[in-house]
C-alpha cells in the first residue's frame, strides 16, 4: 500500500509542537501507515472521523492556528499555503516522511496545497467540500463570505470549548478569516494538473461547492476519482467509499 512507511511511535503525551511560531496543538490515534486529517474552516479535530480510520492508520489530527487549541497569532494573516506550509513543518517534526491525506473543506484545500507545493509529502489525497478557486463556490456562499458580521455570529460550542483565546476572540477570528474566504483559494488550472498523488474529491449533491466545479477538477487533476453523494450537504464523508479509495493498491505494491 503506497502511503507510506509508519514511522516511530510518536509522543502522544506531548500534544503540541512549536511550529512557525505557533503552539500547534494535534493528536495521534491507531497504528498503522500515516494519515493526516485536517479539519474544516473555524473548526477543530473531527472526532467523529477517528472510528473510520484509527483501525487501518495512524491518524494525524491536527489544528491550525485559531482553531481549536492552536491559539491565534494577531500578526500573522491567514493563508492557506501558510497553514499548508505549518502542516508540512508539523510532518518534518514528526519525521513523517509522506502521508495519506484526508481533509475537509479548509482542510482539503490546505491538502490541494500540499500536494502542489509538496508532491512528495502526500501518498493520496482525499478531500469534501473543497474547491480549488472563490467561484467553486455557490453564489450564496460568496454572497454570505462578503457580507457576513463576524460581531454578530454566535460563538461555535467547539471554539468557547478549546480555544485558549477565549469565547470573546470569536468575533475576531472570523474577521481574520473573512479576507481568505472572499480571496482564497486560487489555484490555477496548471498546478492542479502537477497533483501526482491519486486523488478523491467529495462534494454532497447540497454542498456549498457547486457540483460543476467539482466535474472541473475531477477533469482537471490527473486520474482523479469524485464521488457525489445524494441527499447531503457540506463536508459529507462516505466512509465505506474513502476506505475503498485508501485501501487501493495495497496488495499490489501500488
Amino acid at each position: 500500500m503506497a502511503v507510506g512507511r509508519p514511522r516511530r511511535r510518536l509522543n502522544r503525551n506531548v500534544p503540541y509542537a512549536a511550529v512557525n511560531g505557533l503552539n500547534m496543538y494535534y493528536e495521534v490515534h491507531g497504528e498503522g501507515p500515516p494519515l493526516l486529517l485536517l479539519h474544516g474552516g473555524s473548526g477543530a479535530i473531527p472526532e467523529r472521523w477517528f472510528p473510520f480510520f484509527s483501525p487501518r492508520f495512524q491518524v494525524i489530527a491536527i489544528e491550525q492556528m485559531g482553531h481549536g487549541r492552536t491559539a491565534d497569532v494577531m500578526d500573522r494573516s491567514f493563508h492557506y499555503h501558510d497553514m499548508a506550509e505549518d502542516t508540512v513543518e508539523l510532518l518534518r517534526q514528526l519525521q513523517i516522511e509522506c502521508a495519506v491525506v484526508v481533509g475537509y473543506s479548509d482542510g482539503g484545500i490546505i491538502g490541494l496545497d500540499i500536494a502542489i507545493h509538496h508532491p512528495g509529502r502526500v501518498t493520496k489525497l482525499a478531500v469534501t467540500g473543497a474547491q480549488s478557486r472563490v467561484d467553486g463556490y455557490t453564489e450564496e456562499n460568496q454572497e454570505w463570505a462578503r457580507t457576513f458580521d463576524p460581531a454578530v455570529q454566535p460563538v461555535s460550542e467547539t471554539y468557547g470549548r478549546l480555544s485558549p483565546d477565549g469565547a470573546e476572540h470569536w468575533p475576531i477570528v472570523l474577521g481574520r478569516l473573512k479576507p481568505m474566504w472572499i480571496a482564497e483559494p486560487s489555484f490555477t488550472p496548471e498546478q492542479l494538473q502537477s497533483i501526482r498523488a491519486p486523488t478523491l474529491i467529495i462534494i454532497g449533491d447540497d454542498d456549498i461547492v457547486t457540483p460543476e466545479h467539482a466535474v472541473e477538477m475531477f477533469r482537471t487533476i490527473p486520474g482523479a476519482r469524485l464521488c457525489v453523494v445524494p441527499l447531503a450537504g457540506h463536508g459529507v464523508l462516505p466512509k465505506d467509499t474513502v476506505l475503498t479509495f485508501l485501501q487501493e493498491g495495497a496488495n499490489d505494491g501500488t
